[in-house]
This record gives C-alpha cells, structure tokens and sequence, in this order.
C-alpha cells in the first residue's frame, strides 16, 4: 500500500520506477496532501524528471572559492592574490553557507569594507570578484541557484583626473635621477617614457624583446604582446646597458624611482605614482597632436573606451564647440 495511516500523520511509500527504482518515503499531515504528494512524484517519473528531494547544500563561501580557484582562479595571472582576497572577504562574512548568501549579506559586505576605509574603487573589485566566483561555477555546473552578487549594483565612481608630468617637472625629474645610486633606474624611467609601457613591464624587459629597434613588451596585463619603435639613442641604451640574453635590469628600481619623485619635489594623487610615467607618455602623445587609434595599439588597451580618457588632452578636441556655438555679442 502506499499512502497508509501512522501515528505522526499519512505516510507516502512508493517506487515510482519499480522494485529496482529509488524508494521515495514522506509523512504528511492530511491524506488529500498525502495523495497530492503520490500524484506528483509519479507524474515526475512518468515524463523523466527528478522526483528525489536535492540535498542540502551545505558548501561555505570558501568551498566554493577553492572550486573556483582549483577549476579555474589557478590559470590567471594573478591567481594567488585574487585566492587570498577571496578568501579574506568570505573571513569577514563569517564563512556562511553558501545557499544562505543573500543580496542584503552582499550588501552589508560592502558597508563594512567601506567603513573600515577601503575606496569605492576597490569595493567594486570586491564585488566583481565575488560575483566571478559564482557566474564561473555556474557556467562549470558546479552551481545551480541564483548569485547572490548579480543583483547589487557597482558603487558610481567620479571620474578622476590622470596626473601626468608636465615639461618642467620631467627635467627635475631627470636631474635627480642623475645623481641616483641605482644603475637601472634612469633608463627604466626613460623607456616607459618614450613607449608608455607600465614600470613593471619595462623592470622585466628581457634582451630578447629588442630586436631591429624595437622594443616587445611580453606578459603584459591583458596577455596581449605590444611592439613598439625605439629611438636609435634609446635602443643602442637599452642593447648596451644588460646581457645579450635575459633581464636588461637586473636591480628592482622601483623605490629609487618613487624616491626621486619626491626629491624632486613632485605632488601626485594618491595612488597615481606607479602609473605616471605610463600617462604621462599617453598625454603628451595627444597634446602634441597624436591619434587616439594609434594610442589605443601602443597601451594595448582592449577597448578604446580606456584610451578615450587621454582624448581631452588633444588641440582639436571638441573644437567645433567654438566654431558651431551661439555666437554672442
């Protein structure tokens, strides 16, 4: 019999694919919920479905964060700091069961990061990384609820202003760098100068990357190899300063540059020192007239939206607001 009378209520037991099929068993209040509960259970086996009750998941933050890592945060570049952070972040939330995270507990992350001081700006990477984890398992099939990070909204940001260094602040610049103990960090300044190349792209540049004067930046950000022309000066620099094989550079010149800044009594925004010289080249290649095209290949930015934030600097940016304006009395 399979709906039958027991103590706590009326208990469903059926095998709705027969002796050998999975054994479905369940006590309800009532025998008209009993029989509706029957009734669905074999409409679900008779068209294929699942009729078994999914089990709990029970999984925290962090088991799926090491899923994501092990199945895919492993094969980035930066892997092992995002797997930290990650890690960091489900820290602060307490580890929760995964199935419980809500928008609000999303929500309520990003208030305390922000109180404890972090900027808006990172509160959105927290988020986007978060969100990464669970659209990855998704798409590996390791997930199969809603994220509980695709509904909250990034945090609008004011557009910031990059500071670049003007004609007169390069040449206090270089006579500082002049008289620098460290042997690289001059020529390290002058090549992200001249090809805009991050610092860390051009401290790791390798004496292969120098071929017919030109420079190739490899392992860069986005993974895309950028060429670029060199002055003859500027090669025959770079050709005779390292080895014909590996690192041209051979000390980290970072803290020597950061140091020469200040001694040479520069005020940047914060956070805007690493990548200065990186827009200082973009800016004076529109101020002097360049395309923006043409600076979008020489980054290696993927879209033109990043390069479009140097387009300002151009001497006919938006000039037809003066030739096509009121004109006025």
């Amino acid at each position: 019999m399979s709906i039958k009378k027991v103590k706590t209520g009326w208990k469903v037991d059926i095998m709705p694919e027969g002796r050998y099929g999975k054994r479905v068993r369940k006590i309800l209040p009532t025998q008209a919920a009993a029989k509706r509960f029957e009734g669905k259970v074999l409409a679900k086996a008779a068209t294929g479905e699942s009729y078994v009750s999914p089990k709990r998941d029970r999984r925290t933050l962090k088991d799926l964060i090491k899923l994501w890592y092990d199945y895919h945060g492993r094969s980035l570049k930066d892997g092992k700091r995002r797997n930290s952070q990650l890690n960091n972040l489900a820290d602060i939330m307490g580890n929760p069961t995964a199935a419980t995270i809500t928008p609000v507990d999303a929500s309520e992350l990003r208030q305390k990061r922000l109180e404890a001081g972090i900027t808006p700006n990172t509160a959105n990477h927290d988020h986007a990384h978060l969100r990464a984890v669970f659209n990855q398992l998704i798409r590996l099939g390791e997930w199969n609820k809603p994220n509980p990070f695709a509904k909250m909204q990034p945090l609008r940001l004011d557009e910031k202003e990059l500071a670049y260094l003007t004609d007169e602040e390069l040449r206090q610049l270089f006579n500082v760098l002049e008289h620098a103990n460290n042997p690289d960090v001059e020529l390290i300044t002058r090549l992200c100068l001249a090809t805009g190349a991050r610092w860390s792209e051009a401290q790791t540049l390798r004496a292969e990357m120098l071929r017919n004067s030109r420079v190739t930046f490899t392992g860069t950000k986005n993974g895309r190899n950028r060429t670029i022309p060199l002055s003859e000066e500027l090669y025959k620099s770079l050709t005779q300063h390292g080895p014909r094989i590996g690192r041209i550079f051979r000390t980290d010149a970072y803290k020597a540059f950061s140091a020469a800044i200040i001694d040479a009594g520069i005020r940047l925004p914060r956070g805007q020192r690493t990548h200065v010289l990186r827009h200082t080249f973009a800016s004076h290649f529109m101020m002097n007239g360049g395309d923006v095209l043409t600076l979008q290949k020489i980054l290696g930015h993927r879209t033109i939206a990043m390069t479009m934030r140097y387009a300002h600097l151009s001497p006919d940016h938006l000039a037809d607001a003066i030739k096509y304006a009121p004109k006025l009395c």
